[in-house]
This record gives structure tokens, C-alpha cells and sequence, in this order.
């Protein structure tokens, strides 16, 4: 028996196939994805401690950065910001984590059908989150759901004359469906390890990663990587469905996280690296003036 959504979202998808379920008022969040009525997300703590707190869940948008940064200060695109107190989730270290708070990404639904929904949110000096990445701009996201597929786009169109450095990324907590955590395994096609310092931020230096196969186990992820596989498809398997996660376009780096004995692993999609807003360099993108930048990823199921 299939349960009733929550009150606001829209869910695509037909009673006997891929179903998915998002909420416009908690940042457009990907909070339910089934098939057969098996969940194939995490819950955690659920959506309503995601859309008050920022407590993560199901699969999430996290911008105007992902991850952390490495202070309250960044300079970028001729900017110099400073993050007002109490606006932004911290980590265990305090470092600000996983930018805007969802309670203030509120999606204005353009349009929407069984398959499919299309929606969009202006980020201008009238954003309550404004403050903490002063650059205007436009956000549009749109999901398809396919057979045993959804895919989901963002694009970020400056909408003023100034450009905009482009940090977003993606935190899909997709459930682990093998009998155990022991079972379970995860085929990486990465090929080198972002070196990380103090805090969890990277250093700047990358080491030899073997891509490939390896079981889950009792092992402890929460990594950075670069120098992806083409495409990038990232699959949790030993289980019925396996899931896999692809980068489809504009998502040059990753992060992998599954603390010990979580029933999730995490394939986190990102236009840039952790704390590029404060690094700088070629790994940030930057959208010009009359240009965007489009980003693409999907999730499928399949049996074994």
C-alpha cells in the first residue's frame, strides 16, 4: 500500500513503477523515490526535520556551496563576503556546511504532469538568503522520471551584469538495499582522491585512486574525487534493485560519504569542490553575464 505525500509535494510517477516525490517548500528536495513500494532513499530524520533544521534527507540541493567551507569569509568574482551570524548550518567543527538553509529555498512550480515537473526560484537581493552569496541569478530545476530512471537538472542563469561562481551540488542518500551493510558494494569510477587537511577540507593535492568494485562493509567514507569515469556511474549494489547514480553533464568532481554502520551510501554530484568558494582557481566555474550553466545527474534501478 502505497502512503499518502505530505502536504505539498508533488510526486510523478505511476502506482505500479518508479515513483518520486519532491517538496517546492523545502528546496525542491527529492524526499521519496519507490519502486514496487520498496523506498529507495534514506529518511534519517525525516522532511519536516530537513525543511526546519537542515537535517539531510532523501535527495537534496545544497547551494550556493556544497560541503563545507573552510571559514565565514570568501572573496569571488570581484566579491568580498562576509556570512552574516546565525544564516547557515554548521558542522561539528562550526564550519558553515551545505549552504542556504532548505526553510528558505521556496520553489515556485512552473509546471508539472505525471512525468514530469518544472520549477524555478530567483535568487535576488530580495532572497532571505541573500546575504550569504550576493550574486543574482536564477535557478531552474526540472525532473523526468523515464521507465526505472529520474533525472534531475539544475541550471543557474546570472540575472544581473554581474557573473556568478558556480559551487551547487546534490546529497543523494540512496538506501542500501543488499540483507546487510556487510553485503553491499559500490563500483567507483573515480581515479584520484582529493587530500584532505583539517576539517575535511582538501588541501589542494589529489593521490592515485583504483576505480572499480569493493565491498562496504564496516569501511568509513567521506571523500572527495576528481578525474572521473566517462560516464561517471556510480552503483550501489548486493542488493534487489542495485541503484545507479550517473553524473550526466556539468558535475566534475564527487564525494562519497557512508559513515560506519549507516544504511545509506552517498554519490554526491558537484559543479566544483569542497571550499572552492574560498580557493578560488580553475576548479571553480563561473556563469557569465547572458550565459548558464546546466548540470545533470541521474538515478536508476534496475535488478541485478
Amino acid at each position: 500500500m502505497t502512503s499518502r505525500p505530505p502536504e505539498g509535494t508533488i510526486a510523478l510517477g505511476a502506482e505500479d513503477g518508479l515513483r518520486a516525490a519532491f517538496a517546492p517548500a523545502a528546496n525542491m528536495v527529492l524526499h521519496s523515490l519507490t519502486l514496487g513500494g520498496r523506498e529507495l532513499l534514506a529518511q534519517r530524520n525525516g522532511l519536516e526535520a530537513y525543511a526546519e533544521r537542515g537535517s539531510t534527507m532523501g535527495v537534496p540541493l545544497l547551494h550556493p556551496w556544497a560541503n563545507r567551507l573552510a571559514g565565514d569569509r570568501y572573496s569571488v568574482a570581484g566579491t568580498e563576503v562576509e556570512l552574516p551570524a546565525g544564516l547557515v548550518k554548521r558542522d561539528p567543527s562550526g564550519l558553515p556546511i551545505h549552504g542556504a538553509p532548505p526553510g528558505l529555498m521556496r520553489w515556485e512550480v512552473v509546471d508539472s504532469d505525471e512525468g514530469s515537473l518544472f520549477a524555478r526560484l530567483d535568487w535576488d537581493s530580495a532572497h532571505p538568503a541573500f546575504a550569504i552569496f550576493p550574486f543574482p541569478h536564477r535557478l531552474d530545476y526540472a525532473a523526468r522520471l523515464s521507465g526505472r530512471t529520474v533525472e534531475i537538472a539544475v541550471t543557474l542563469t546570472p540575472a544581473g551584469e554581474a557573473p556568478v561562481p558556480v559551487s551547487f551540488g546534490f546529497h543523494p542518500y540512496l538506501r542500501i538495499q543488499a540483507t546487510s551493510r556487510e553485503a553491499a558494494m559500490l563500483d567507483l569510477p573515480v581515479r584520484r582522491r582529493l587530500v584532505l587537511g583539517e576539517s575535511m577540507i582538501p588541501t589542494g593535492d589529489r593521490e592515485p585512486f583504483e576505480p572499480g568494485v569493493r565491498q562496504l562493509g564496516d569501511s568509513d567514507w567521506d571523500d572527495g574525487f576528481a578525474d572521473l569515469g566517462s560516464p561517471p556511474q556510480f552503483v550501489l549494489g548486493g542488493g534487489d534493485p542495485e541503484v545507479c547514480l550517473t553524473f550526466l553533464r556539468g558535475y566534475p568532481f564527487a564525494q562519497v560519504f557512508a559513515p560506519p554502520g549507516s544504511d545509506f551510501v552517498c554519490f554526491e554530484p558537484m559543479t566544483a569542490p569542497t571550499n572552492a568558494l574560498v580557493t578560488g582557481g580553475p576548479d571553480l566555474p563561473v556563469a557569465a553575464p547572458g550565459d548558464s550553466y546546466e548540470a545533470a545527474f541521474e538515478i536508476a534501478a534496475s535488478a541485478q
